[in-house]
């Protein structure tokens, strides 16, 4: 099982402005020296960010996906506010899902099942 999966970001006031106050990410602990932040998640899996000055991000596919409850109302609330990679959509394998970037292009996802 994943512990944390920690992503690299180039400026940790400007993700922590992504990340907390758009996403509403609750933080956790904050860790001066590497300026690594870690985020509140429910279940057993954790989140963090790590400043990495210089940080130049390629395009990728790699994503992170975070299962939730309420992707529309998330959605609503914030398509506005970010950059779009993949709209909300429902997906073949019976989720709604929509994809964005945060602030340094890396792929944030978020998922929740349609109950059949």
């Amino acid at each position: 099982e994943i512990q944390v999966a920690t992503i690299s970001v180039s400026s940790l006031e400007r993700a922590r402005v992504f990340y907390e106050d758009i996403l509403g990410f609750e933080p956790d602990v904050f860790y001066e020296p590497t300026r690594w932040q870690s985020y509140k998640l429910d279940g057993t899996a954790g989140f963090g960010i790590i400043e990495t000055p210089g940080l130049k991000r390629t395009e990728t596919l790699d994503i992170l996906n975070f299962r939730i409850n309420g992707v529309e109302e998330l959605w609503n609330r914030i398509k506005d506010r970010i950059q779009i990679d993949t709209p909300l959509e429902t997906t073949p394998y019976g989720i709604l899902k929509f994809v964005i970037k945060d602030p340094d292009g890396f792929r944030i996802g978020f998922v929740e099942k349609i109950e059949a």
